[in-house]
């Protein structure tokens, strides 16, 4: 039985499948398997893998259903004591395996052990993701999944038998999820070294992301309320305001603005600045311009896709 299962869920990533793959070699290990949880690809994805690392065993779904599906279906036949994820589109840097194998081994009471990254934008330009432990894992998670938790995370397989697989009805923030119900009973922990280097993508698939939102919401709406009524609605809010951004980002300005509002009416205070961002919806409705784009961008640091 191999000590690590590695899993990367897949859909047409013929593009960028070698970088990942090359990363795999960094790792200063050799007691691992690959595992491809493909989501329906029609490229040449699976191809590059088996000429990569033709040890590879592949999990295929016929039709695309996202990224949860693609995992669970690779975990099913996962055979490691430990899992680790890593999405197409990134990698791992020198090292980053050993590290957090040497870490709960060394810690038999934590279930996770994932690492801070660096966060590459398109035009080259890295910054550092330096992630510190709070005293709680568990109320840090309602605000942000600051460690990445698709590509960072090394987990213990046992942790499955109590918290389950991924939630495959949430399209984007299926890892968010995941992190918060593990984080409910289990120790979670962030090494400071810089292992994972995660690159800027496109914005998510609106649609999903305010289908996923209203679900993940109501999935953990109590648990946010246990910390008062002000956080939740804080919590609520953010989420509201990445869902709008989403739709900004896609050009699709009106719905941008159903999602504000919400956002301003769970809490119209936590974020005043945004009130501007419906005059400039409205005037790039008008005259076809993408200003909001631009500014959005420009404030978050992310390109213009």
């Amino acid at each position: 039985m191999p000590q690590i299962s590695i899993i990367i869920p897949v859909f047409n990533r013929a593009h960028c499948m070698e970088r990942a793959l090359a990363s795999l070699h960094l790792q200063g290990l050799s007691d691992w398997e690959l595992i491809i949880g493909d989501d329906a690809s029609t490229d040449a994805t699976w191809d590059i893998v088996q000429r990569t690392i033709p040890a590879a065993r592949l999990a295929r779904l016929e039709v695309n259903s996202g990224a949860a599906a693609a995992r669970n279906a690779a975990i099913k036949m996962a055979t490691g004591e430990f899992l680790a994820f890593l999405d197409s589109d990134d990698e791992w840097l020198p090292g980053k395996l050993a590290a957090q194998i040497d870490f709960l081994e060394n810690h038999p009471d934590f279930a996770l052990c994932a690492t801070s990254h660096l966060f590459q934008r398109r035009n080259g330009i890295r910054r550092e993701v330096l992630v510190h432990n709070p005293p709680d894992w568990k109320a840090q998670l309602h605000r942000g999944q600051i460690f990445h938790g698709a590509s960072t995370p090394l987990l213990r397989r046992s942790v499955l038998e109590k918290v389950g697989l991924q939630d495959q009805s949430l399209r984007v923030l299926e890892d968010w999820d995941w992190m918060l119900r593990i984080s409910q009973d289990h120790k979670i922990h962030v090494l400071p070294d810089l292992l994972t280097l995660i690159h800027e993508n496109g914005p998510s698939d609106p649609d999903f992301t305010r289908l996923s939102t209203e679900r993940f919401l109501s999935k953990h709406g109590k648990d946010f309320l246990s910390l008062g009524e002000t956080h939740q609605r804080n919590i609520e809010s953010q989420h509201w305001e990445n869902a709008a951004r989403c739709f900004f980002r896609h050009s699709r300005n009106r719905e941008g603005m159903e999602c504000l509002a919400k956002s301003f009416r769970k809490n119209p205070t936590r974020n005043p600045a945004l009130l501007a961002a419906f005059p400039l919806a409205w005037w790039d409705d008008l005259f076809r311009t993408r200003i909001l784009r631009s500014v959005l961008a420009k404030r978050s640091g992310l390109s213009i896709v």
